[in-house]
Parts: structure tokens; C-alpha cells; sequence
């Protein structure tokens, strides 16, 4: 399929069989990028209002290896991020009654605020980006997407049981062929 994005012609055929990745990969930069601009103008941007929303998501007093964990990034990619949002009085870090190690995060009221403006400008957007389907395609949609994301394992091992990641991490060793 040869696709049009801006006046440049995209031609698909040239990755036979990854038809939904490239569809995913290219929804993904898209509905980011339109919720990004959206977020702007309410001096908000995705890479700050990610961690609230999942922090929203998460039970109270989530740390931030549990932070880290459900929105599959390193504990250490987070720190930059908790601190400003720290500074900006939308999250605080209070301490593990069990572990001293450990700080719990919770949403200040200030945080708090954000995710319901967040949440409202999101939802105003996915309204708009609803219209284009028919809303049995966006039920099947739903279901479809929510099935692979139910287990992350799932989509780290091919149907043959090979492992992607590891033919991703060594290319130069051919992939085990079935008896």
C-alpha cells in the first residue's frame, strides 16, 4: 500500500508484513504530536503529563519502581522528570513507613488539577480522532489493542517461541529453523 502524508508519498510495500507495526508506529507519532500541541497552550506537555497520568492510574502511594514498571521505562529516566514535577508542586515524595530506602509518590491537589485538565483535553481529542470510524470499528479497535497489551511478554516472543528480542539484540545469528 503507498500511503500520503503531507504531500510525500509513503510506500509501504517495501516492509512486507508489517503492515500493523507500521500503523502503529505511525498512529502513535501522530495522535502523540496532536495531543502534544493541545497540552501546550496549558503549559503542559506529554512527557510530564505521562508520569501523572499513570500515577492517577497507579494505587495510592505507588513508588517509583512502580512508576517505572507500568509505564515500561528505567527507574533512572524517571528521576529528571519526578524532580521538575516535584518543583512544580504537582507530585510529592514521602517516605516508606516499611523501607527508608523507598519514597511513595502521591498527586498533590495541584497534580491532581493538572490530571482532570489532562484528562479533559485528551478526552476532547480522542472524541475528535473517534470520528473518522464507526463506533463497532473503535469496540473491535479497543478489544484488539487492549488483547496485546495484556501481556508485554506475549508480544517479546514470536508464535514460533523464538525470542524478538534476542534476534533484535543479535542479528548476526540466524534464527533456529523448525525441525
Amino acid at each position: 500500500m503507498t500511503d500520503t502524508r503531507g504531500g510525500i508519498a509513503l510506500d509501504e510495500t517495501r516492509f512486507p508484513d508489517m503492515e500493523l507495526t507500521l500503523r502503529i508506529m505511525r498512529l502513535a507519532t501522530l495522535w502523540r504530536t496532536r495531543l502534544d500541541r493541545a497540552l501546550r497552550p496549558h503549559g503542559m506537555t506529554m512527557a510530564l503529563m505521562r508520569p501523572l497520568a499513570y500515577l492517577t492510574m497507579l494505587p495510592d502511594g505507588a513508588t517509583q519502581s512502580d512508576l517505572a514498571c507500568a509505564m515500561n521505562v528505567d527507574c533512572s529516566a524517571l528521576v529528571r522528570v519526578l524532580d521538575m514535577l516535584e518543583k512544580q508542586g504537582l507530585v510529592s515524595r514521602q517516605p516508606d513507613r516499611h523501607d527508608r530506602r523507598a519514597k511513595r509518590l502521591v498527586l498533590t491537589q495541584a497534580g491532581q488539577a493538572q490530571c482532570a485538565l489532562f484528562h479533559q483535553i485528551a478526552t476532547g481529542l480522542e472524541h475528535e480522532n473517534r470520528a473518522a470510524l464507526p463506533p463497532e470499528s473503535i469496540a473491535a479497535l479497543i478489544t484488539g489493542l487492549s488483547t496485546l497489551l495484556a501481556n508485554p511478554d506475549t508480544l517479546a516472543t514470536a508464535p514460533s517461541g523464538t525470542n524478538v528480542q534476542a534476534e533484535a539484540q543479535h542479528p548476526e545469528q540466524e534464527p533456529p529453523h523448525a525441525p
